[in-house]
């Protein structure tokens, strides 16, 4: 026999009890004194939680209000200091608009530097027999993405490294899918003109009897 484990299931589990500890006191060993001061309790605690709803329903709307409030002042906030660096350009001395209206005046652009190299990088084929490569890979600053190929034959020769393409998506199936060989690789590289990342870790695709299993940069087949 205990008390529910939340304050306010104690409320509610103490206000279902009061009129059969009123009604049966004598018979349930519960004092008339008891009885009265739980009633008086259990009102108390009543109001309080009350004014705790209230209070919390309050302090919502105040906060919607406030974060309505600044979002529509920093709006204007923002056309206004748009609209200051509009008509700053257009005068022969831009500073002194700024420092009249004591603004910092607009960082210059630092270009990017190289991109990160990128990462994820999967092949499989398709019903057509194409490799399928997917990757991940920031297109900030206008990155594009060099796919580069590699092929061993079933004798165990394999080709240098070479570039098949560049691309701006993330996503690229090799219409050119070398046939008759062991397997074929493939790693790719960001590029801007910040510079260019390192090559991603090659993932191998086996063909023929291997299927389409690709190899993971431990060199452990995928499952």
């Amino acid at each position: 026999m205990s008390l529910p484990d939340t304050r306010y299931a104690r409320l509610q589990y103490i206000e279902a009890h009061i009129t059969p500890f009123t009604d049966h006191q004598a018979q349930i060993g519960v004092s008339l004194e008891t009885v009265a001061q739980l009633t008086a309790q259990a009102g108390t605690a009543r109001d309080a939680w009350d004014d705790y709803v209230a209070a919390q329903q309050a302090a919502k709307a105040a906060q919607t209000a406030w974060y309505d409030a600044i979002a529509a002042a920093t709006t204007t906030a923002r056309s206004a200091l748009r609209n200051i660096n509009t008509f700053a350009k257009d005068q022969a001395n831009p500073d002194s608009v700024y420092v009249l209206a004591e603004i910092d005046p607009p960082k210059p652009r630092e270009p990017l530097g190289k991109p990160p190299v990128p990462t994820a990088l999967t092949v499989t084929l398709d019903t057509e027999g194409r490799a399928v490569l997917r990757f991940k890979g920031t297109r900030r600053g206008g990155t594009v993405f060099a796919i580069q190929r590699r092929t061993t034959s079933t004798a165990g020769q394999t080709t240098p490294w070479t570039t098949i393409t560049t691309i701006a998506e993330r996503v690229f199936t090799d219409e050119a899918t070398p046939a008759g060989v062991a397997s074929v690789a493939y790693r790719v590289r960001g590029e801007r003109v910040g510079g260019v990342s390192a090559f991603s870790s090659p993932t191998m695709l086996f063909l023929g009897q291997g299927g389409n299993e690709a190899e993971a940069p431990s060199g452990e087949k995928a499952a």
